[in-house]
């Protein structure tokens, strides 16, 4: 065996030695593969629903001119536009190229994790900040009158049941990230 051959299988070695010390190979690279595409159908759905907020929001302002329309829009733009930008930001690893070692995936999927966990607290401030608009607003529609108490009422019951929906989701993918933070973990220190 010469000197290059001894070298590659040091090498080979010690590969094989880390995709071990991370837990079971296959398991690791199916459970990043699984994540990986689950988390970038939901960022491409992410950005859709902001493409087609703008749109609507532009659409509705010049449909129905007036400076509340045309506030409301603005507002629309640019939550859509930080929120977006935060999106964007968080999930640059979901783009990374396909990943050759275990642990190149064991990294990848803990960014991941840690990208998830960002965005549900993203998330929950961000609803606070869209709750602490939207309340007065309509609140302030309604003592000029411009709406009536029954569809401030339905207004305020389907804000109230959406904010619920948020808040659990944000709920679960905080959960579930920690629960895979976890398990990598296990799978680390298991022998």
């Amino acid at each position: 065996m010469t000197n290059h051959d001894a070298e590659i299988e040091s090498w080979r070695a010690e590969w094989i030695a880390q995709e071990y010390a991370a837990g079971t190979p296959s398991d690791l690279r199916r459970k990043a593969v699984a994540q990986q595409r689950s988390l970038r159908i939901r960022h491409v759905l992410e950005l859709f629903s902001g493409l087609i907020l703008l749109g609507f929001s532009g659409v509705f302002a010049w449909k129905n001119p007036s400076a509340e329309t045309y506030l409301w829009a603005a507002i629309v733009w640019l939550g859509t536009l930080i929120a977006s930008a935060f999106s964007v930001r968080n999930w640059k690893s979901l783009w990374a190229a396909n990943l050759k070692c275990v642990t190149e995936f064991t990294d990848h999927y803990r960014q991941r994790c840690a990208a998830e966990l960002r965005a549900a607290r993203f998330g929950l401030w961000f609803l606070a900040v869209q709750l602490a608009i939207t309340v007065p607003w309509l609140t302030l529609d309604y003592l000029r009158k411009e709406l009536t108490g029954r569809c401030l009422a339905v207004s305020l019951l389907v804000l109230a049941l959406q904010t619920a929906g948020f808040i659990a989701l944000f709920r679960n993918m905080r959960r579930r990230a920690l629960q895979e933070l976890e398990s990598l973990r296990e799978m680390q220190c298991e022998p």
